[in-house]
C-alpha cells in the first residue's frame, strides 16, 4: 500500500519548531497536567501511583464505558480506544474499504480521511464545500455522487479546515440514505463539543443511526493532544476487526493517557466551558482583524471548532506565498490552502492562548502592510 505524502503534516513539521507565533494550531489551548488535576479535583498521587505498563489493546474497560456513555445506545463493546483520531480513521479505512469501492469524502479534508482509501484502491469522490456557497453542504450534489458501489461516506462535523457543519436535519437525511442503500457513514467529530454558537452542531452521528461510526479524540476540543488518545464508536464487529489491525500499529495506549482521559471526560462540561470561552474570545479578535484587512482577505465565519479558512483577494499571491512570507518575515505559522487543494486560502487556528494569538495577529498585520 503506497500512501501519498501528507501535505499538511509535512508543512507543519517543516515549520513549527522554529515558529515564534503558531497560528496553525488546530486544538484548544493545551492543559498542563497540573491544570488538569486542579480542574478535576484530582490528587497528584493518583497520577504518580499509575503503573506504567502495557494497557489493554482495546483501552481500559473504565475508559471505554465512560466514552460509551456519551453515545446512548452504545456500550463499551462498541468502543475501540486508539492513538488519536488519526489511528481510528486509518484503521476504519483499512477494515471497511476494498479495491473498487466508492468512497465519498467531504472536501477539502484532512488527508487521512481520503488518502488511505485511495491507497486501498478505492474510487474516491469528493463532496465539495465551496466558498462561493459559503461552505454550506449541498445534499443534491452528494446524492448524485452515490452509486451502487458506494461503501463509505466520510464526514467531518465540525469541518476541518472551514468550520462548517452539516445540520441535524441534513445529517438525518444522509443517514437515511445510508440505511436505504447499505453504505457506512464515518463521522469524524473531533471538534464536536466546541460550538461557537449553541445548537449549531448536530448530535453524534452514532446516536442517530446504526450505519454511522463516530470518531472522537482528546486532542482538538479537549486541548489534550499530548495524550495521543482517540476512539471510534461503531458496530462490535468493526471493533474486533480493527483490534486485529491495531495489533500491528500501536498495540495499546499509555495507561497514563488512559487515566488522564478519564479525568477529563468525567469533567467534560468544565473543560468545554473553559475551551469554548477561549475560542469565542479569540474568534472575536480574529473577526476584528479580518475586518481590518478586508481589502486583502475575505472569509466565511466558521459555525464551530477553532479553525477558519480565509482566502486572499489578490490573484498574484498564492496561499503558499502568503504563509511562507509570514513565516520568513515574522515567524508566524499558518497553513496554506494548497495543502488542502485550495489555492489562495490559508487555515488559521484560534483555540490557543489568547495573548499569543493576539500578538501573532499584530505581527501578521505588519506583514500584510508590506503586501
Amino acid at each position: 500500500m503506497q500512501l501519498a505524502p501528507f501535505l499538511v503534516e509535512h508543512w507543519l513539521n517543516t515549520h513549527e519548531l522554529t515558529a515564534r507565533y503558531n497560528l496553525a494550531e488546530t486544538d484548544a489551548k493545551p492543559f498542563t497536567i497540573r491544570e488538569l488535576l486542579e480542574l478535576t479535583g484530582t490528587h497528584v498521587d493518583k497520577l504518580l501511583d499509575t503503573r506504567i505498563s502495557y494497557n489493554p489493546t482495546l483501552g481500559s474497560d473504565s475508559l471505554r464505558e465512560l466514552i460509551a456513555s456519551f453515545y446512548p445506545g452504545s456500550t463499551a463493546n462498541n468502543v475501540l480506544v486508539t492513538t488519536g483520531a488519526m489511528e481510528a480513521d486509518f484503521l476504519l479505512a483499512n477494515i471497511l474499504v476494498d479495491p473498487g469501492d466508492t468512497v465519498i469524502v467531504q472536501y477539502p479534508a484532512y488527508q487521512v480521511l481520503y488518502s488511505v482509501a485511495e491507497a486501498r484502491g478505492a474510487n474516491v469522490k469528493f463532496w465539495h464545500l465551496k466558498a462561493s456557497e459559503k461552505f454550506q453542504p449541498d445534499l443534491d450534489q452528494l446524492e448524485k455522487l452515490i452509486d451502487n458501489k458506494t461503501k463509505l461516506l466520510v464526514l467531518n462535523i465540525p469541518h476541518n479546515p472551514t468550520g462548517a457543519v452539516v445540520n441535524e436535519a441534513d445529517l438525518k437525511t444522509i443517514l437515511g440514505w445510508a440505511e436505504e442503500k447499505g453504505f457506512w457513514v464515518l463521522c469524524d467529530e473531533v471538534y464536536h463539543d466546541l460550538a461557537l454558537e449553541a445548537g449549531k452542531v448536530p448530535p453524534y452521528a452514532r446516536t442517530l443511526s446504526s450505519r454511522a461510526i463516530s470518531v472522537g479524540s482528546m486532542s482538538k476540543a479537549y486541548g489534550l493532544s499530548g495524550l495521543r488518545l482517540g476512539w471510534f464508536v461503531g458496530p462490535q464487529e468493526f471493533v474486533e476487526k480493527a483490534w486485529q489491525w491495531k495489533d500491528y500499529t500501536s498495540i495499546s495506549n499509555s495507561p497514563v493517557s488512559d487515566l488522564l482521559a478519564q479525568l477529563a471526560l468525567a469533567n467534560k462540561q468544565a473543560i468545554m466551558d473553559r475551551n469554548t470561552a477561549i475560542a469565542r474570545s479569540n474568534w472575536e479578535v480574529l473577526q476584528g482583524w479580518l475586518t481590518k484587512w478586508q481589502d486583502l482577505i475575505d472569509y466565511i465565519p466558521p459555525a464551530a471548532g477553532v479553525l477558519a479558512f480565509p482566502w486572499l483577494k489578490r490573484s498574484d499571491i498564492t496561499g503558499t506565498d502568503f504563509c511562507q512570507g509570514a513565516f520568513d518575515q515574522e515567524g508566524i505559522l499558518l497553513v496554506p490552502g494548497e495543502a488542502f487543494g485550495q489555492p489562495g486560502h490559508f487555515r488559521i487556528g484560534f483555540g490557543g492562548d489568547p495573548e499569543i494569538f493576539a500578538s501573532g495577529l499584530k505581527q501578521l498585520s505588519q506583514y500584510c502592510a508590506q503586501l
